[in-house]
């Protein structure tokens, strides 16, 4: 081989190795680094061992989507910062009601840093869409969806806002579904779990679901790259139980 193109394939060789040592050590070396963040978004600037520790928080592994950089989530909002990111399911959900067929589902959901011109509300942004697999809308890859992994039917979709009650640990969550409904739940955060509970339901006249008359919904970090989902119900019909399960793995940053 000659000895220019053995020279060539030398240095690619060493820029991925490079490259792949670079990306595996460059990460958060504790667990808290979010937290310490997201208190305190100037923390990466004053306190030398979170600048050393908290490498990827810290954007020092190349740069962080803004929708993602807990250095831009207001004060109101550190309570709930634990949520931000993307998080994705394979194929872990579980369904289960007496009006319907017990089915596994996968979802992807995104809760997000909105623009800074659009933060005079002090929200995060929620959206949760539904479709196959098959479907997926590649113009918006950062949307979050769902889909049966028996027949990659369409299950469900919506939009929504994530709020804290300034002053308080007080969160709001409001969505508007493509079935037709639209719910406030409101409920309080403890540590990394937020438990609502329906507050409020809008339901347009022609819906084929059942009314719902209660909700309770339950989001718990089980560890930093883990996000757990509860969701019970009460219908017309039928008590409160348990409807939908899923634990998602994160996927962003």
């Amino acid at each position: 081989m000659p000895l220019h193109k053995i020279l060539l394939f030398t240095t690619t060789l060493s820029s991925l190795l490079s490259f792949s040592i670079a990306a595996d050590t460059c990460r958060d070396y504790d667990n808290n680094c979010r937290d310490w963040i997201t208190v305190n978004p100037r923390a990466c600037e004053s306190t030398e061992y979170i600048k050393t520790s908290c490498l990827k928080s810290c954007g020092q592994c190349g740069s962080v989507d803004p929708k993602y950089d807990l250095r831009r989530l207001s004060q109101e909002l550190t309570p709930i910062g634990f949520l931000v990111g993307k998080w994705r399911s394979e194929h872990g959900g579980k369904a289960i009601f007496p009006t319907i067929p017990k089915f596994t589902f996968g979802e992807e959901i995104e809760i997000s840093i909105p623009d800074d011109a659009m933060q005079s509300a002090h929200a995060l942004n929620y959206t949760a869409f539904a479709w196959s697999v098959d479907k997926r809308d590649e113009k918006n890859p950062n949307r979050a969806f769902a889909w049966s992994i028996n027949d990659k039917d369409e299950l469900h979709n919506e939009y929504g806002y994530i709020s804290v009650k300034p002053n308080t640990k007080e969160v709001a969550l409001t969505t508007v579904m493509n079935n037709g409904f639209v719910t406030v739940e409101e409920g309080p955060v403890n540590g990394n779990q937020i438990r609502f509970r329906l507050k409020d339901i809008g339901r347009i006249s022609f819906s084929r679901d059942l009314p719902v008359h209660d909700l309770v919904r339950e989001w718990t970090l089980l560890d930093r790259s883990t996000l757990q989902a509860r969701l019970n119900m009460e219908t017309l019909t039928h008590g409160m139980q348990e409807h939908t399960f899923i634990r998602y793995n994160k996927i962003e940053p």
